[in-house]
């Protein structure tokens, strides 16, 4: 067994923190995924950097991101910000979503908010703060910093962990503290269009929506989890829940938060946290 292997299956019952979690799912992808994951986030590490590096060394084109935070309300920044989370929770996860994806306009000014959030400092920014000059000051710090000029990839991974161990907090302020339950958003059209329909055997079975048997011969809807569903029952379900109606699989949505709490759910079950 090589010490990739053996670390997943030893690790994740001793970690209890969301970082430690969000490790331990990492280590538990096979050893082709892991390296396709190491190569995703090295790509798109080096795409933000040298994305923020532009703004920083171009000034309209900082100016212009910078306008284009100062034109949005709280909450559409929030919704900005999430999108760039629910970004490095796909990639942790190696899933791509398409459906949150920014226009680079918008992703520009996300760059920048999360630099803003990650440079300033209540204690040593000045008011007003300068966001040119303490954004400028923060990435040549992280840039020369022993694990900026390391040779490893794991100061990215740690990194994007870091980030992604936010979310949780994250998700907990927008919300106020009173965050939707499980299952309270629609499903994405996309994963309804996506699921396959199959043909009911030699034995029925009851479908749990309407309580009526589902007839052999028939086409059903089968969720990922396996159950089955008249498509009517299904569609009708997954246009206001994106759970299973039987043991609450959770199928993506394309309610921002709810994906965002989807995905951290599923990488903190792979991580045992």
């Amino acid at each position: 067994m090589d010490h990739h292997s053996t670390t997943t299956t030893t690790t994740s019952s001793f970690f209890s923190s969301p970082s430690d979690s969000l490790m331990a799912a990492i280590l538990s992808h096979p050893p082709r995924s892991f390296s396709s994951l190491i190569s995703s986030l090295s790509t798109d590490h080096r795409f933000i950097r040298s994305r923020l590096a532009f703004l920083l060394l171009s000034p309209p084109h900082f100016s212009l991101a910078l306008a284009r935070l100062h034109s949005l309300s709280l909450s559409q920044k929030s919704i900005l910000l999430a999108c760039l989370l629910l970004h490095y929770l796909n990639l942790l996860l190696l899933s791509p979503s398409p459906s949150h994806r920014l226009r680079l306009l918008d992703f520009d000014a996300a760059v920048l908010l999360m630099a803003m959030c990650d440079s300033y400092s209540p204690d040593t920014s000045p008011s007003p703060v300068n966001w040119h000059s303490t954004i400028t000051t923060h990435l040549l710090t992280s840039l020369l910093s022993p694990s900026g000029l390391g040779s490893t990839s794991w100061p990215v991974v740690s990194h994007y962990i870091d980030t992604a161990s936010k979310c949780r907090r994250f998700l907990h302020v927008v919300s106020g503290g009173t965050a939707k339950s499980d299952g309270e958003m629609a499903a994405s059209s996309a994963a309804v269009v996506s699921l396959p329909s199959v043909e009911i055997g030699g034995e029925s079975g009851e479908c749990v929506v309407c309580k009526e048997e589902m007839e052999p011969g028939r086409d059903v809807c089968e969720l990922p989890c396996r159950h089955r569903f008249h498509w009517s029952c299904a569609l009708r379900w997954l246009g206001r829940k994106n759970t299973c109606p039987c043991c609450r699989f959770e199928l993506p949505t394309e309610d921002v938060y709810g994906e965002m709490g989807r995905l951290w759910r599923k990488l903190m079950r792979m991580g045992g946290g």
